[in-house]
């Protein structure tokens, strides 16, 4: 019993701090959104910072605009995650070592990558345009900083897909993958074996793993910063720049919008694990 424990124990002192230090940023945040903020005066418990965000037409943008980007990188890093991971399967282990580098990467590196590649003087461009393509310079210039997301879709999809693809990689070791073989053997073609014996089995992984990479990027802040554009901007973004207010009495609605986000990412969570749960009784 104490070899088990023994790790549980170890790790202990440091998820107690780092527990503490969430749920007191939490509860301050949460306090704050409130109007309570006594250092420059505010001492009133007030709902209207909350009111002022769901009438503001900048917070909505910026929700949609969130909303798109997150959802389609999250999805199609689960499509190409999943397809990696059935085709390293397949290979005997000869590419892991190599899709896991996006992993070690950190964000700010990708956005170094993205403008040293993506952007419209970057290497693809000016290849593009050696090759003879005149117009390469205005294809690129639609990928950044601009409003459509695509470079933050992007750089989303680069970092996520091979975490999607470990995560899923791990499953599918474990799976009977005979079950496949039989139907395969009973006349199946292998994209319907796939689509109807396998992917059934790896739901409950791939669902739960959109769950954390969805909330992740819903909440990213880095990526969107350097390479989103400047109308609309993501929503970690837009509360980073209302909390840099020069006026501190527009701190409360920074935090309202804060506590907004971690509800809509509550929210998100909970219908995903409802979904997980239907499917796994299923």
């Amino acid at each position: 019993m104490n070899k088990k424990l023994k790790p549980y124990l170890e790790v202990v002192p440091i998820v107690i701090v780092l527990l503490f230090i969430l749920i007191m940023g939490i509860i301050g945040a949460l306090v704050q959104s409130f109007g309570y903020f006594p250092i420059i005066g505010l001492k009133e418990f007030t709902p209207r910072y909350y009111i002022q965000i769901f009438q503001s037409k900048t917070f909505f943008k910026s929700l949609n605009y969130t909303l798109y980007t997150t959802f389609i990188s999250s999805f199609v890093s689960i499509v190409l995650g999943v397809l990696i991971a059935r085709s390293l399967l397949k290979s005997n282990g000869k590419m892991e070592s190599f899709y896991k580098i996006p992993i070690i990467i950190p964000h700010i590196i990708v956005v170094l990558f993205a403008v040293t590649f993506l952007s419209d003087t970057g290497v693809f461009a000016r290849v593009l345009y050696f090759l003879g393509i005149q117009n390469a310079q205005e294809m690129f210039s639609k990928i950044l900083f601009n409003k459509n997301g695509i470079g933050v879709i992007l750089s989303y999809i680069w970092k996520e897909t091979p975490y999607v693809a470990l995560t899923v990689l791990a499953v599918l070791k474990r799976v009977k993958m005979r079950y496949e073989d039989v139907a395969i053997n009973l006349g199946a073609s292998r994209i319907y074996a796939f689509w109807h014996v396998t992917l059934p089995m790896l739901m409950p992984t791939i669902i739960s793993t959109f769950t954390i990479i969805f909330s992740f990027s819903f909440g990213a802040y880095e990526i969107p910063m350097l390479l989103g554009a400047t109308q609309p901007r993501a929503l970690s973004v837009q509360s980073f720049i209302e909390y840099q207010n020069p006026n501190l009495e527009n701190r409360p609605y920074a935090m309202a919008m804060n506590i907004v986000m971690i509800l809509f990412c509550v929210g998100f969570v909970a219908i995903f694990n409802w979904i997980l749960k239907k499917v796994v009784e299923r």
